[in-house]
């Protein structure tokens, strides 16, 4: 099966934050057993009952299928996990972890493509999973964004202004990964830009992968912009530890100003990762304010815990004692089940909230 073209998985808009879902019109199967009309019910045995069996065979069928179609699935490899949620609507039906060994993945990213494509493939259909209807989350490494100020730069030479600066700021030819921008809303004839680069790398690993498990996926996104998503906040700062990775990511005014995702020693313990994970949000804060001296975040903007391994009083201290920020509360905009470890599944949320 040939790969398809990434632009057809990413689409501009979505790598900003949104928090809206649309809710799918709701099927209403006519019951199971009504009569279809005069001698629809007939004696045992005769031809009447068994249309009339065929027909409800066939509209539980069709019942069924029509609830598949609602179902959205979002899958992300967190740590050396596979995390899979489906959605109906905005209410979240199931999730499932599964443990992820060998060669299919490196901590947050996909290892040899064909095995773990092997290995979706099995799980989906193990656990009766659509296909058509799904969301994945790439890792953030070597991702960068930013938002350039283009102001007096006429539409026509738009885009090779985007690619020069790309290749100014980001130190990376366009060809070296996908470049997506959006246009932000601003005043007068100030023009500014979001800009992202995701490495080809990362967007070709996760097609060769989904295609083996005969997948196309109806969204894409960065697992650190899911994550900003699903804190849901105008302001504010996520911070995520797994195992083996983390990740930083710093909103202001809606938008994705900083992100670090970094790959940790296989063998770090969890109070070491943690304090990296501290060290990492001083470090995204220091960058934010080297890039926007204009626009400082304000003290009342909080740090959101989230992951695996991200958890416990202890951190929530040293991160108030160190960065000097509240810490902030976890409120899932989609329909949670109570028992839902909410913080491992973020991802999986804001990949849900994006608008497919």
């Amino acid at each position: 099966m040939p790969v398809h073209s990434p632009p057809r998985f990413f689409r501009l808009r979505s790598f900003l934050l949104r928090t809206g879902t649309r809710n799918p019109e709701e099927v209403q199967p006519a019951p199971v057993g009504t009569p279809a009309g005069p001698g629809a019910i007939a004696a045992p045995g005769s031809r009447g009952q068994q249309s009339l069996v065929s027909a409800a065979a066939a509209l539980l069928e069709r019942s069924r299928h029509s609830l598949l179609a609602r179902t959205r699935v979002t899958a992300t490899v967190e740590g050396t996990s596979l995390r899979i949620a489906a959605f109906e609507g905005s209410r979240l039906e199931s999730w499932v972890s599964l443990p992820l060994n060998g060669h299919l993945a490196r901590p947050g990213q996909i290892g040899d493509p064909i095995e773990f494509g092997s290995f979706l493939d099995e799980t989906f259909h193990r656990l009766k999973l659509p296909r058509d209807r799904v969301a994945w989350a790439l890792p953030g490494w070597n991702a960068v964004s930013r938002v350039l100020d283009l102001s007096g730069v006429p539409d026509a030479e738009l885009q090779r202004a985007i690619d020069e600066e790309v290749e100014e700021v980001f130190g990376a030819s366009a060809d070296d990964g996908y470049v997506f921008w959006q246009r932000l809303a601003g005043r007068g004839r100030v023009q500014r830009v979001f800009v992202l680069v995701v490495p080809r790398a990362t967007v070709l690993t996760a097609l060769e992968a989904l295609e083996v498990a005969g997948i196309r996926p109806l969204s894409m996104d960065l697992r650190p912009l899911a994550l900003a998503r699903g804190i849901g906040r105008m302001n504010a700062i996520a911070a995520n530890l797994e195992e083996g990775c983390l990740d930083v990511v710093i909103v202001a005014g809606g938008i994705p100003r900083v992100m670090r995702s970094i790959q940790l020693p296989a063998a770090i313990g969890i109070e070491t990762a943690q304090a990296r994970l501290v060290q990492e949000i001083e470090r995204a804060l220091a960058y934010y304010d080297d890039l926007y001296p204009e626009h400082p975040l304000s003290p009342e903007v909080a740090v959101y815990l989230t992951g695996r391994l991200a958890t416990g009083i202890a951190l929530a201290e040293d991160v108030c004692r160190t960065i000097g920020r509240p810490i902030g509360r976890l409120a899932f905009p989609a329909e949670a089940p109570p028992d839902l470890p909410g913080a491992e599944y973020l991802v999986n949320v804001g990949l849900a909230l994006k608008r497919w």
